[in-house]
Order: structure tokens, then C-alpha cells, then sequence
């Protein structure tokens, strides 16, 4: 049966010590012990609480404790296995931890410059892809073909054609490579592909037509007004693959300075997926193994069921056959009893009748020429 929690006793020990102190008691963090006390209904000192004790001025009372009114669930300790069981290192796969290393050197700091760009052949087709008419929903303009997706606006297009230049250079410089997806370039780590896309966040608010778009709507000429408008925010955001691995500017960091970051969240994200189609591998194959042993048994069950049937055809067989033999005795022992005995004819159809019987017969090899034929019929 499990233990409960002395509520008394802990109510001592955080208004006796701090948290910090009592918790390792308990297998818990601070943290962790509050939100225990919180359950028990237990209450504990405020923030401030020790500064008071230790300045010996205004220390407040231990408070009553009160009459627990919770789950009674919450009083039981958990398992003493549970309680004590030591946090399990952290296994990190050995690829990634290759490429945290490199990344985490200052020596391999991607930098983004901000002038006299080398653009990568990549890099300049999507610059040259942007048209006028390609355009998302928010109303960016975006690169036609299957280049690098960048959804950002005119503003800031220079800022993300840099920062996609920088960064695939350093792809290609760590083996990675850029293919093509289905859309867009994708970036391939590990044997995995990654959605590489830039992107600006944008603002949204209603749609507040012009006083042209007002004046043709007065005049009943025909207009669309869209129910948003899309401000850019100038805030970019690289994707890769997934939320999993992005990077966007924030308060304290641009993205510029976070492309070895993105990389190695790339990575990451790649080796979790790798890891996912092994196990889902792992699990086929266990499942066509579980499969083969199903059909080898099955086979064994249909050869057994194969068996039983034969011997049920021999039993009926042999049972006709038996049946067969006790008619011809009666019926040879009631023709004899009239005194008149057996014609001819009445002696052919026995000696017929007994080898039919033996034919049904399995325990006796008696074939028979007209039975035994196998008679095909041409069509």
C-alpha cells in the first residue's frame, strides 16, 4: 500500500528551511515542491519570506494548516522506484553532435555581408526570377520557378537574397546539398529534404478602400476590395522543413545571426525524421516477420485441416463400404432362406456389388476400371 504525505510535517519543514533546502528531502526541485505544497493545500512562506528571518524584523507566523479539501489522490507519495529513479543521460545522436561541434566553433561563424556579394548561381536565378504578377495571398511578390522560396516584401528582398546567399554557401561548404522539390529548393541533410523559406511576417488589418476604389463603387463600375490588408512588418523568419526548425529576428538577435543556429535545428530535425523512417523500417520488418511466421503456421493449420478432411472422406468410405457388405450378407442370407436361391443375374449384381464395396473400401487396394478413369470433355 503507498505512503502519504505528512502535510503537518511538511508544513514545518518550508516555514523551518527554504525550498531550496527541503526539496532534494522530497526528490523535487523548488519549483517542484511548491507545486506539491499547492496540491497537499499546504501553505508557504512568501517571496521575501527569508530576507525578514534573516533581518529579524517582521517575520509573519506559521500559518494553521487547515482541513485538506482535495483530491484524495494527491496525498499518496508515488513509488518508491518512481521517487528515486535516476534522470537518464540525454543520448545524442553521434551525426548531430558532429555538427553541433563544428557550428558552436567561432571559427565557422556564417556571416552575412553587407555589400560586394559573390551570389551563388542559385542564389542570382531566384533574383532574377521575381516578376511582377507572382505574387502570395498577402500580396508579396514572390520568385517564379522552383528557386529558393522567398516571400517577402521589395523592401526587404535584398536583406533575404543576402542572408539565402550566405547561407547556402555555407550548406554546400558542410556537404549538404540544395535539390529540387516539388516547389522549391529543398536543402538535403542526412538523405532527408528540408523546405528552405524566407519570410516576412506581415501585419493584418481590415481593408480601408481608396477614395477612387469609393467614387467607382458610387458610380455601380465594377471593383474588388479585399477584406485585409497585409502590412510588412520587416520582421524575416527562415523555415526549414517545418516550424521545428526556423529562426526569425527578434528584440535581441537578427536572423543574420542565427544561421549556425538554423543549421543545426536543420540537422536535428533531419536526423529526427531519419530516425522516424528507420523505426517505421524496423516495425515493417517486424511486421512481415510476424507476417511469414502467420502463413507458415496458417500452412501448417491448412495441411493439418487437409489431413483431417481425408480421413473423414476414408472414415465415410469406409463406413459405405461396411454398409454396403451388411446389405449384401442380408440379402444373399434372405434369398438362400426361400429355398429357391440365386439366378444368375442376382449373382453378377452381388459379385458387382461386393467389388463396389471394396472399391469405397480404403483398407482394401481393389481398383476399378470405370471408376478410377478420368474422363476429359473437349469443348
Amino acid at each position: 500500500m503507498r505512503e502519504e504525505y505528512d502535510r503537518a510535517k511538511l508544513l514545518d519543514e518550508v516555514w523551518a528551511e527554504p525550498m531550496m533546502v527541503v526539496a532534494p528531502r522530497y526528490g523535487l526541485s523548488d519549483v517542484g515542491l511548491k507545486k506539491l505544497c499547492t496540491r497537499l493545500q499546504v501553505p508557504t512562506p512568501t517571496r521575501g519570506h527569508w530576507a525578514k528571518v534573516k533581518s529579524g524584523r517582521g517575520i509573519p507566523p506559521k500559518p494553521r494548516l487547515k482541513l485538506y479539501k482535495g483530491n484524495p489522490r494527491y496525498l499518496l507519495k508515488p513509488p518508491e522506484a518512481q521517487r528515486h529513479r535516476p534522470a537518464e543521460p540525454e543520448v545524442i545522436d553521434e551525426r548531430l553532435a558532429a555538427v553541433i561541434a563544428y557550428e558552436q566553433n567561432p571559427a565557422n561563424l556564417i556571416k552575412v555581408p553587407t555589400r560586394g556579394t559573390h551570389w551563388h548561381p542559385l542564389v542570382a536565378a531566384t533574383r532574377d526570377a521575381f516578376h511582377a504578377t507572382y505574387k502570395d495571398s498577402r500580396g508579396l511578390p514572390l520568385p517564379g520557378g522552383k528557386g529558393i522560396n522567398i516571400a517577402v516584401s521589395t523592401k526587404q528582398r535584398p536583406r533575404a537574397l543576402r542572408i539565402a546567399n550566405a547561407l547556402v554557401r555555407a550548406i554546400e561548404k558542410r556537404g549538404f546539398t540544395l535539390v529540387a522539390g516539388k516547389h522549391h529548393l529543398e536543402v538535403e541533410m542526412f538523405g532527408v529534404g528540408l523546405a528552405l523559406n524566407i519570410f516576412e511576417a506581415t501585419k493584418r488589418s481590415d481593408y480601408e478602400p481608396t477614395d477612387s476604389e469609393r467614387a467607382a463603387k458610387a458610380r455601380g463600375d465594377w471593383s474588388y476590395w479585399p477584406r485585409y490588408r497585409y502590412t510588412p512588418s520587416g520582421c524575416l523568419e527562415i523555415r526549414s522543413g517545418g516550424y521545428g526548425g526556423s529562426i526569425k529576428d527578434g528584440p535581441h538577435q537578427v536572423v543574420e545571426d542565427q544561421l549556425n543556429k538554423l543549421i543545426m535545428r536543420m540537422a536535428k530535425q533531419a536526423l529526427h525524421i531519419v530516425g522516424a523512417r528507420e523505426e517505421w523500417a524496423r516495425a515493417e520488418e517486424r511486421k512481415q516477420i510476424q507476417r511469414r511466421e502467420a502463413l507458415a503456421q496458417k500452412a501448417i493449420q491448412d495441411a493439418e485441416k487437409e489431413k483431417l478432411e481425408a480421413l473423414k472422406a476414408a472414415a465415410r468410405r469406409w463406413q459405405q463400404a461396411q454398409a454396403i457388405r451388411a446389405y449384401l450378407a442380408a440379402l444373399e442370407q434372405t434369398t438362400q432362406s426361400t429355398g429357391v436361391g440365386l439366378d444368375e443375374a442376382q449373382q453378377h449384381y452381388i459379385a458387382w456389388a461386393w467389388a463396389k464395396a471394396d472399391w469405397l473400401d480404403p483398407l482394401v487396394l481393389c481398383p476399378d476400371a470405370i471408376l478410377d478413369q478420368k474422363i476429359e470433355i473437349p469443348y
